[in-house]
């Protein structure tokens, strides 16, 4: 057999292998997308009734795309300290890409002054390597805010988390279903939307959303990633709470016209974990009908997180929602305070 005849079956032996691991794909994509919004379809949810309320909600990035001070690193990752009346969240932990000592995050809380210590729950919203400190949790199903664990001095600090996460010396609450959260579960006005499953290119993934009722406002939700989709995280707060919904902060996953984060020609938030496949992903046309649905909620306040989404889509936001919109930036707190009775 001459070396042209081998090269030439050694190609159509590869064309073989990528139609087929293409068809694979394509098949587990379609077939995990049916599987969730069955799921999604057929869950029973339970409404979580009073939870109480917070006077004061306080949001402070720690680490997002854009910082509003040279001092203060940012990447494409998100982590927020959640403050309220009784509770202090780490919401995510970042993405420290470079597995960095301090990491950008670490160096972050010592420039803010943000001890650990002060932390009594930490909500991480989904197992995805920008909210979990990196791939190499991401795979261990835990978190990190640096290149090594360290312990949380509180003893009584939680884990709030979907699936099964876990993290050395945290209790872990499985953020399966609606419930409220924290010390007075009931009365603290913190409370999860529990998961809502999707079947990304990237693989399977169950996301949550924490909820903060602020006392004579209504609900304020707190979205890490937004791979719920707005639809689905919308009807799921509506059978869930019975508070208006006042706000939204977070990541909406709009990452049009290209996401932040690129792996060669790919561009992994977009063709990877957006829409219904790499050939089929968000497009502007699904973005303008997910924010006219945030339209009609006639919301206080609406935030859109910078690391998944991009600034073209942010600005428009900025235009459609007016004096409600805020942009995320590290250190810039966005702060919430109750409504006079």
């Amino acid at each position: 057999m001459t070396l042209r005849r081998i090269l030439a079956w050694a190609g159509v032996a590869l064309l073989a292998v990528i139609v087929i691991a293409s068809g694979l794909l394509y098949l587990r994509q379609q077939l995990g997308i049916h599987k969730a919004e069955q799921w999604i379809r057929d869950f029973p949810v339970e409404p979580v009734g009073d939870f109480g309320a917070t006077r004061v909600l306080r949001i402070l990035p720690l680490m997002e795309y854009h910082s509003a001070d040279p001092a203060l690193r940012s990447e494409v990752g998100l982590s927020y300290l959640v403050d309220t009346d009784e509770h202090r969240i780490l919401y995510d932990v970042g993405f420290n890409a470079s597995a960095e000592t301090p990491s950008p995050l670490e160096h972050n809380m010592a420039e803010l002054g943000i001890e650990l210590a002060g932390i009594d729950m930490v909500f991480i919203s989904h197992n995805h390597m920008d909210h979990v400190g990196g791939l190499h949790w991401q795979r261990l199903n835990t978190f990190s805010l640096g290149r090594d664990q360290v312990p949380f001095p509180n003893p009584r600090t939680q884990l709030i988390a979907p699936a099964s996460m876990s993290y050395p010396g945290l209790s872990s609450v499985r953020a399966d279903r609606p419930m409220s959260l924290g010390e007075g579960v009931g009365s603290t006005g913190i409370g999860t939307t529990g998961t809502l499953p999707r079947q990304l290119v990237v693989g399977w993934i169950e996301e949550h959303s924490l909820v903060v009722n602020v006392a004579g406002l209504g609900g304020v939700i707190i979205v890490g990633c937004g791979h719920q989709t707005v639809t689905n995280l919308l009807a799921r707060y509506d059978a869930a709470f019975s508070e208006p919904l006042y706000g939204i902060v977070g990541g909406l996953h709009f990452p049009v016209p290209e996401g932040r984060i690129h792996y060669g020609p790919l561009d992994v938030q977009r063709q990877l974990a957006s829409g219904t496949g790499p050939l089929s992903p968000v497009a502007m046309p699904e973005v303008h009908r997910e924010l006219a649905l945030l339209r009609e909620r006639n919301l206080g306040l609406i935030a859109v997180s910078a690391h998944d989404s991009s600034d073209e889509v942010i600005e428009l936001i900025r235009t459609e929602f007016g004096d409600a919109h805020r942009y995320i930036r590290v250190g810039e707190e966005i702060v919430i305070t109750a409504a006079e009775q």
